[in-house]
């Protein structure tokens, strides 16, 4: 980066009055003693001001064009549990030979005390940088002597080498926000794309001219100036069943796209879909790995061993793939070793594995193509402005008989057709050639669902002895088998089951199917449960969904602005039976309940029938669709609270 740009460099030279002033507001001491509790009663601290700028400079001791950005902040502590607000951590990343650095970093905390200001100023031994890989630094300081209401203040200045981007600005973050302020310097021959995301509007937003900011082969240059500001900005509220808050955040980013050589031609730096295409098929990592089918001559005979049709022997490769090659636990869209090494040594990055598998299935003349993915936690890819760095896996898809089958053998547990919850992260871009690309959803077709049958005997003494068998299929048991893998043992993982549920006690379990991806997954459990104070001589309290039931709402917000995403549709089924002891009849019980949401999106039964002495209940919870819109979120919400209600409610028995 640093050489594209050298030469570029050496005609800026940024004026040296430029230096920008601190721009936070002069101290007001009433800041101490105003209740800021009333702004969110759940915070624990609150940004009173925050200031970015981000513009070009020409750094000599760098010899390059740098972005230099420029923070200033002041946060106050509300109470102990915002104590961590005054550690502050900034991400420092790598680009070619380049790592960004950080200058002139300042900070204090000001308590106010028996009537007077007292400051605590920053150590510089109290700064230190974390290398927490070969691409990314984190740098880390303290502020000193925090205490309740303390206000901290710091400031920094980031130089990076990565002109084509600017860093990101966060309005929103998981404090409450007074004023978030972000500037821009732009000069006139460079052209930016610019993303604001977020569903907060701009409370204020400027636009001017600095005339003469720069010079450029002898002449001053104009820049634009661009000014954004949200107040009173609500804390981001992270809640279940979402993908990367980084996606719903309100932000702003600068992406160059064109360069505007006064003396020569313009230079574009944006992308076309096209050019990415190209990019890739020509990368021997990439494409290079697609064409390999090479590497599979020798193995095909053994896989595809009376394998007939197209599907069963798509589903051989995969698989072989799957066993023979363990994921090394690294991301990427380019191979790191390449298919023939990593099935040597069994192990490999997901584009090893996954760009294997695409030349394996096409050695295996089944038609496959590369598919690049962003993962869940890394946010969705920009739609307007094709960017590879907005991707950071890849994945395949075969097209058998008609129909497409995405797939990921980079995953232990992961059936043939299925993705885990991590690569569903709205779409992918599949790379057919080296002129064509297109988006493809990223969906799982099966739907995710637990099956609970529980049998149970309530003796004369108050104690319920039985089994509990549960089935999971789709995202539930991937999620169970990745679960019990995890630890170093079966009985290792029994012991923990046995300790976390503390209603009953476990006397065995079992799980059947767990390296049989193309069958579900179930579990089975012996146990006992003493009833305690809910049996009674006169009378028995019993609720009979005894494991694993709902008692908490994972929807809590007042509004959602981001959708539910739940990955996949999903089920949930309770068959109970219970025998209750002779000489008791029914007194109470819940009535049968019903509940279909618009367009039969979600659907709940609860129904029992008591007869003969056996206590039979159904219940049934269906969510009918991956996603659900920030106007459906109060209806879900409102459906689980009554689903908590209905299960809340015992069954009662007398003595007859």
């Amino acid at each position: 980066m640093k050489s594209m740009f050298l030469g570029l460099c050496m005609l800026f030279v940024c004026l040296l009055g430029n230096a920008q002033d601190n721009p936070l507001p002069k101290l007001d001491l009433a800041l101490f003693s105003t209740d800021h509790k009333q702004n969110d009663t759940s915070a624990h601290a609150i940004v009173l001001f925050e200031h970015g700028r981000t513009e070009l400079e020409f750094s000599e001791s760098d010899r390059a064009l740098m972005v230099v950005h420029n923070v200033h902040a002041r946060i106050k502590i509300l109470d102990k549990d915002g104590a961590s607000s005054a550690n502050i951590s900034i991400p420092l990343y790598k680009y070619g030979s380049d790592m960004e650095y950080v200058r002139d970093i300042k900070g204090r905390t000001h308590n106010f005390e028996n009537g007077k200001l007292v400051t605590d100023d920053l150590k510089k031994e109290a700064i230190f940088t974390d290398k927490t890989s070969q691409y990314r630094h984190e740098l880390k300081f303290t502020l000193p002597n925090i205490k309740d209401n303390s206000i901290i203040e710091y400031s920094y200045r980031l130089l990076s080498p990565g002109v084509r981007n600017f860093r990101t600005w966060y309005f929103q973050s998981d404090l409450p926000k007074l004023h978030s302020e972000y500037v821009a310097v732009i000069p006139a021959t460079f052209v930016y794309n610019t993303n604001l995301k977020g569903y907060l509007g701009l409370t204020d937003q400027k636009s001017t001219v600095l005339n003469k900011h720069f010079l450029l082969g002898g002449d001053r240059q104009d820049c634009s100036k661009m000014t954004y500001i949200i107040e009173d900005v609500p804390a981001f509220k992270v809640e279940d069943f979402m993908l990367a808050p980084i996606n719903y955040i309100s932000s702003i980013n600068y992406e160059l796209r064109t360069y505007l050589d006064p003396h020569g031609p313009h230079t574009n730096y944006a992308k076309n879909w096209s050019d990415i295409d190209q990019d890739l098929m020509a990368a021997k990592e990439f494409g290079g790995q697609v064409k390999n089918k090479g590497a599979f001559k020798d193995l095909l005979p053994t896989i595809l061993a009376g394998k007939e049709s197209k599907l069963d022997k798509a589903k051989a490769m995969y698989y072989y793939i799957q066993k023979n090659i363990s994921h090394n636990n690294v991301l990427g869209k380019y191979a790191e070793i390449g298919i023939k090494k990593a099935l040597e040594t069994k192990k490999g990055n997901i584009a090893d594995i996954n760009l294997g598998l695409v030349a394996g299935l096409n050695a295996a003349d089944i038609e496959a193509y590369p598919v690049i993915i962003s993962t869940r936690n890394n946010g969705i890819p920009n739609f307007l402005f094709p960017a590879m760095t907005d991707f950071n896996a890849v994945i395949c898809m075969a097209k058998i008989d008609g129909k497409d089958y995405l797939l990921d053998a980079s995953e232990k547990f992961l059936p043939f057709g299925e993705l885990s919850i991590s690569s569903i992260n709205d779409r992918g871009r599949v790379i057919f050639s080296r002129d064509r690309s297109d988006w493809v959803p990223l969906k799982n077709e099966v739907s995710s669902k637990r099956l609970y049958n529980i049998l149970g005997k309530l003796d004369s003494t108050g104690k319920i002895t039985g089994t509990i068998r549960v089935q999971y299929t789709g995202l539930d048991a991937i999620s169970k088998r990745n679960e019990i893998d995890g630890f170093n043992s079966f009985e290792e993982y029994e012991e923990k089951q046995m300790e976390h549920v503390t209603s009953m006690r476990l006397l065995s379990s079992k799980v059947e199917n767990i390296d049989d991806m193309e069958k579900p997954l179930v579990e089975q459990l012996e146990f006992e449960m003493e009833l305690r104070e809910n049996f009674r001589p006169d009378g028995i309290l019993l609720n009979p969904i005894i494991y694993e039931r709902t008692t908490k709402n994972p929807f809590k917000l007042e509004e959602r602005n981001y959708h539910v995403d739940l990955g996949a549709p999903r089920g949930e089924t309770y068959n109970i039976n219970i025998s209750i002891p002779s000489g008791y009849t029914i007194s109470n019980k819940p009535k049968d309940s019903a509940m279909t949401l618009p367009e039969s999106t979600a659907k709940y039964t609860f129904r029992s029938i008591y007869d003969n002495n056996i206590l039979m209940l159904q219940q049934t919870t269906f969510l009918n669709k991956a996603i659900f819109t920030p106007e459906e979120y109060f209806h879900l919400k409102e459906f689980f609270s009554r689903i908590i209600q209905q299960q809340m409610t015992d069954f009662q028995f007398k003595k007859i």
